[in-house]
């Protein structure tokens, strides 16, 4: 039998090595969505159903929005969503059946919030996009007549259009998350231990692995979307996550500094650094193994680092404090691994997997308040009620259907990448397509076999021959040609349709820049002038807190600054990589290695804040704090933050070297007059785990200065009309 199975995997993997070519990721999902927009025509047109372009627009939708799961849960979440928006949209016409106004209002605030859900949501976000969707299409162009049952067709069939891509995208290669889980946190682990083994190494090495390990973490979270085959919850497999973004931030730390000239001769200083290395090796090692091989990882005891006080004081201060900084780095990534390897040794057994997550933070769902998601609700009421004037008084071919599409789609053109005037492009060579199709194919088509290959074949080039940001503006031209059972060929009324479908694409381009412009270079110094706002109220804040001058508003104003900081820089370096280098004479590499220099800098600022909080107690901070009479780096950050560039601070931070050599000094003569024997172990560690932590942090935004030196930031502010 086993011989059989071996030759039957051998014939197929034969057979399999002579094909010319293997479906890609990309492939796959046009196919799926082709099919699905296919059925989603011909069996409602097959069974004479009303409303039979509602299920393709649905997947249009979905596919659109860059989803590729298709699980029966998430399903199961859009019909949910469609169900939700179908009540509060015909609940809404039954308030209000003779208060078209009433109506219209109340829709327009309804729908800004859920459309400002999806852009604040960070995972699936279509069913939002279906809710709000929903709301709008049960709307019969202000009719009073059968509102309710037209209503209730437009529900079913986008809960139709849901069912058909949920189920071919279950049952036509399906999304293995499991596999890909357990490779991605493999690999991760692979990175992780190589840039422990390479901490040493030049700055340029080192950030080729640092590279490498957050491409490993950002694919692990991509891939953490079902994870029910491996006996996790959700959260506990967040929890799992969690120790690997603590594990990587502690392995960054131990790559800021370049190596100490003490470095080959750790074991003078720490007596069982050697053990402490050996044992992390170890762990990486059989971390990696336990998600291939589900063996049991033998956990070694907490490990305690051993000072040799005596070897210790031959060192500068900024020596002790790097060393003792880099070993309790090492100590806390040693607990994070035994941590994690104890709970993976859980999931792995033949018991339930039992595990407490208590002491895990909750995984937060949604980015609130941030200023472009705000902005981009406000741009979205906006074209609701402009398209709704432009309906009320011109009664366009589609009627309420641009009010929908326009308000709907605003989420894809509002503050992305995403250019409306490329859009129209799209959709003009969309139409040039849809004449032809239209006047020499469709006519022509007698069975149903014929337009289900016309349909695959018009959707497949839409999603897979089209840039797929774009791709839902070039499938526009299929909705054109009205596709019913009894075919009306009439070109005026494809003109109409087609003119529908420019209205509301002109909307988006006209909201493009109003009120609040697009342009990348704009957005790009809003971001960068925020990102030094947010970092100087972060350490402004945290530093007023460790002297006991926090109030309410600095808090609300710090949880703030700390949940938008990254989020902020990413956005930054989203928008530097889209403007213009020839036009404004720009060094993309030069925008971009700012970028990066800020994403380190806002990684510092941050874990500086939060371990200010957590030494807030400690009196031998407090007392140097007290000595120190220098200025705070924050203040440069403020300068920053209101737009001056590197020429127009004041001098004294211009002088890098200057600058690092006078705190040296200050710190020396203050150190030199505290009598460490009245301080414990702890209270000493963290005095200089301190102290290192904000020479980094000086060090990272002396880095971004340099780079700043080399961008005109004021060509940037020149108008291009």
């Amino acid at each position: 039998m086993q011989k059989s199975i071996e030759k039957k995997q051998s014939l197929w993997e034969s057979l399999h090595s002579l094909l010319v070519f293997t479906f890609s990721d990309k492939l796959k999902f046009s196919i799926k969505v082709s099919l699905s927009m296919a059925l989603a025509y011909l069996i409602p047109l097959s069974q004479g159903w009303s409303q039979p372009q509602t299920a393709p627009i649905t997947i249009m939708l979905i596919a659109a929005m860059g989803s590729l799961s298709a699980s029966i849960h998430v399903g199961a979440q859009r019909v949910l969503g469609t169900v939700i928006g179908a009540i509060i949209g015909m609940s809404l016409i039954a308030i209000f059946p003779q208060e078209r106004m009433y109506y219209l209002i109340s829709l327009s605030l309804i729908v800004t919030f859920i459309l400002y859900l999806v852009r604040a949501y960070k995972g699936d976000n279509t069913t939002f996009m279906l809710t709000a969707m929903t709301m709008m299409m049960v709307f019969q162009n202000g009719k009073v007549d059968d509102v309710f049952l037209y209503g209730i067709d437009k529900t079913y069939m986008t809960v139709f259009g849901i069912g058909i891509y949920t189920l071919v995208g279950v049952f036509l290669w399906p999304v293995n998350v499991e596999d890909k889980s357990k490779v991605c946190a493999s690999k991760l682990t692979t990175s992780q231990l190589a840039v422990f083994e390479h901490r040493d190494m030049v700055q340029e090495e080192r950030n080729q692995y640092i590279e490498r390990l957050l491409s490993a973490e950002k694919a692990l979270e991509n891939a953490s979307g079902e994870v029910n085959a491996i006996d996790v919850t959700p959260s506990q497999w967040y929890s799992l996550l969690h120790h690997y973004k603590r594990i990587t931030a502690y392995l960054t730390l131990l790559t800021l500094d370049d190596k100490e000239r003490y470095s080959d001769t750790l074991s003078k200083y720490v007596s069982n650094i050697e053990k402490m290395e050996t044992e992390i090796i170890t762990l990486f090692k059989e971390i990696e193994e336990i998600w291939q091989t589900h063996d049991n990882i033998e956990l070694p005891e907490s490990i305690t680092p051993e000072y040799e006080k005596e070897a210790i004081v031959t060192l500068t201060h900024l020596e002790r404090a790097s060393l003792i900084t880099t070993i309790e780095d090492m100590k806390k990534l040693h607990e994070e691994l035994r941590q994690l390897a104890r709970k993976l040794n859980s999931v792995h057994s033949a018991l339930p997997t039992s595990f407490d997550t208590n002491n895990i933070p909750k995984e937060k769902h949604f980015l609130w308040a941030d200023v472009e998601h705000l902005k981009g609700a406000l741009v979205s009421f906006l074209i609701f009620w402009v398209a709704t004037y432009f309906w009320i008084e011109m009664n366009p071919p589609g009627g309420f259907m641009i009010v929908a599409l326009a308000t709907g789609l605003s989420v894809l053109t509002t503050f992305t990448p995403i250019k409306p005037s490329m859009l129209i492009v799209v959709f003009s060579f969309s139409f040039i397509f849809a004449i032809f199709m239209y006047v020499a194919v469709l006519p022509q088509l007698r069975y149903g076999w014929e337009l289900g290959i016309f349909i695959f074949v018009y959707s497949f080039v839409s999603f897979h021959l089209v840039n797929p940001q774009m791709s839902i503006f070039f499938l526009l031209g299929l909705f054109t040609f009205a596709i019913s059972n009894t075919m009306y060929y009439d070109f005026s009324i494809f003109l109409l349709i087609l003119l529908m479908f420019y209205c509301f694409l002109i909307l988006l381009h006209i909201f493009y820049y109003i009120p609040f412009s697009t342009k990348p270079e704009y957005l790009f110094l809003e971001l960068k002038n925020r990102l030094f706002r947010l970092s100087y109220h972060l350490l402004d804040i945290g530093r007023k807190a460790q002297e006991g001058k926090h109030n309410l508003w600095g808090t609300v104003l710090a949880n703030y600054s700390n949940v938008h900081l990254i989020n902020t820089v990413k956005n930054m370096q989203l928008w530097a990589s889209k403007v213009d280098e020839k036009y404004f004479n720009m060094n993309k590499e030069v925008l971009t290695a700012f970028g990066m220099s800020c994403e380190k800098f806002v990684y510092l600022v941050e874990l500086l804040y939060h371990r200010d909080l957590e030494m807030q107690n400690n009196t031998l901070i407090a007392k140097l704090r007290e000595e120190y009479t220098l200025p705070y780096f924050s203040d440069l950050l403020k300068q920053y933050a209101l737009g001056k560039n590197v020429q127009d601070v004041d001098a004294f931070w211009k002088d890098e070297v200057y600058i690092i050599n006078t705190v040296e000094k200050s710190l020396a003569q203050t150190l030199e007059k505290i009598d460490f024997s009245h301080y414990s172990r702890t209270e000493i560690g963290e005095m200089y785990e301190n102290i290192s932590l904000r020479k980094n942090v000086w060090l990272a935004l002396f880095a971004c200065q340099n780079i700043m030196k080399k961008i005109d930031f004021k060509a940037l502010e020149e108008s291009r009309f």
